[in-house]
This record gives C-alpha cells, sequence and structure tokens, in this order.
C-alpha cells in the first residue's frame, strides 16, 4: 500500500506564463531521504468523498530541503485544474521518492546534462544541494526551450556559473520576430554537444525532457561512440 502523507501547501510563485513553482511542508516536519533526480506522487482529495487525483513529478527541492519544491506546467489537466485554484494552507498528499533516475551527489566527476523544456528540474534538485554543501562539481549542460521566457530557474543556474561549476548554453528551438534572442537556435544534436561539451566523451550523460527528445539524444550520444553505461535518461509522454 503506498504511504500518502499529509502536506501543507506553504507557497506558489510564477515562474513563467504557465508554469508555477509549488512548495509543500509536511505536518509533521519529518523529512524525506532521497537522492537528486528521484520524483515523488502528488495527490489532491476530495475532503467529501475521499477520491484523488494523483500525478508523478520530479523533485525540485534539495535532499536536504525541509519541504518538497515541485516545478508544474498548468495544463489544465486533472490535477492541474485542481492546483488552479490551489491556496497556501491548503492540504494535499505526497508519496516519495520513487524512481532510477538517480544523479548521486557524491560520485563526482565530470556530468552532462541535457533538459528540454522542464526536464531542467532534476538537475535544480542536486545544484541546490550543492549550495548548502561543499560538494564541487564539474557539469555541462544544454538546455533546449522552445522560447527565451521559458528559461526556468536562473538564480539557481547563475549561483553554478559564478562558482565556475557550470557551463551552461540555451538553445530555443521556435525564436520569434522581436523576442531579442541572440544565442543558439535550433534542436540539440550530436554537432551541437560537440561544440558546447568538446570533452563529452569524458562525462556521464544525464537526459531528462519529453520522450522524442530523449530518443534523439540518446542516439545522438551514441552516434558520438557514447558507452551506453554513461548514459543515463528520464523521460514523459508518448
Amino acid at each position: 500500500m503506498i504511504n500518502k502523507k499529509p502536506y501543507v501547501l506553504e507557497s506558489v510563485v510564477k515562474t513563467t506564463p504557465d508554469v508555477f513553482t509549488f512548495r509543500f511542508r509536511s505536518q509533521d516536519g519529518e523529512k524525506v531521504d532521497f537522492t537528486p533526480g528521484m520524483f515523488a506522487m502528488l495527490y489532491w482529495r476530495n475532503k467529501d468523498t475521499g477520491e484523488e487525483i494523483g500525478r508523478s513529478y520530479s523533485i525540485a527541492s534539495s535532499p536536504n530541503a525541509d519541504y518538497f519544491d515541485f516545478i508544474i506546467t498548468m495544463i489544465h489537466g486533472m490535477l492541474t485544474s485542481k492546483l488552479e485554484d490551489a491556496k497556501p494552507g491548503d492540504v494535499y498528499y505526497i508519496s516519495a521518492p520513487y524512481g532510477q533516475f538517480k544523479i548521486e551527489p557524491n560520485s563526482g566527476g565530470k556530468l552532462l546534462f541535457l533538459a528540454g523544456g522542464t526536464g531542467i528540474v532534476p538537475f535544480i534538485s542536486l545544484m541546490k544541494y550543492t549550495e548548502s554543501t561543499d560538494l564541487k562539481l564539474d557539469i555541462s549542460m544544454i538546455c533546449s526551450i522552445r522560447y527565451p521566457y521559458e528559461m526556468l530557474c536562473r538564480d539557481t543556474l547563475d549561483e553554478m556559473k559564478e562558482r565556475k561549476e557550470l557551463r551552461l548554453a540555451v538553445t530555443v528551438t521556435r525564436p520569434q520576430p522581436g523576442d531579442d534572442w541572440t544565442g543558439q537556435t535550433g534542436r540539440i544534436d550530436a554537432d551541437m554537444i560537440k561544440k558546447y561539451v568538446p570533452d563529452v566523451s569524458e562525462r556521464v550523460c544525464y537526459i531528462c525532457g519529453p520522450m522524442a527528445f530523449v530518443n534523439a539524444l540518446k542516439a545522438a550520444l551514441t552516434s558520438m561512440g557514447i558507452d551506453g553505461k554513461s548514459i543515463k535518461a528520464e523521460m514523459w509522454g508518448e
């Protein structure tokens, strides 16, 4: 039986026009041990009927935080339609942690993160963890977003860059006239990876995003001679 614990919604922050960060804190103050990259099940419960609606979300907060952060795209689905009306003080239920997409924070070595949209979330969990520890990492990251305004977690990324632990490239796949974007455009492929990560063969590669995004990049890395054991992936959708 799944163990679901009550959590109080502490805050809701609008991150982009359609993405919000929800922070939930346990009613009993107990922390949950997890590894960056893992996910939780978030449930809304009807107080009168007991009906539940749940969905999995990658955990965006640090493993040493005493709360859960979820960065959620509001797609008007069964659960997000409930979250649209959520307000601080509301009680939801969380079961965690789950998943095999684990970014071991003490493993050291060189890492490559390839993120599509909100696929950046599990990587943010690791970066937040390093902010409060002495852990030093060597991360190269390429983020793919449709429009410039969709870039998430800028403060965390800027902090990592200032500490010289992150080399970040962002590519916009749907640039529009007037959006003032002068950076990289197009989908991530083998050529783009070689351009921004010339030492890719020395890195453990983590990919997170929609299924088509992940499958394309697994194929690209394989074509570059990267061993399958050095490619870790998490995906969603069909």
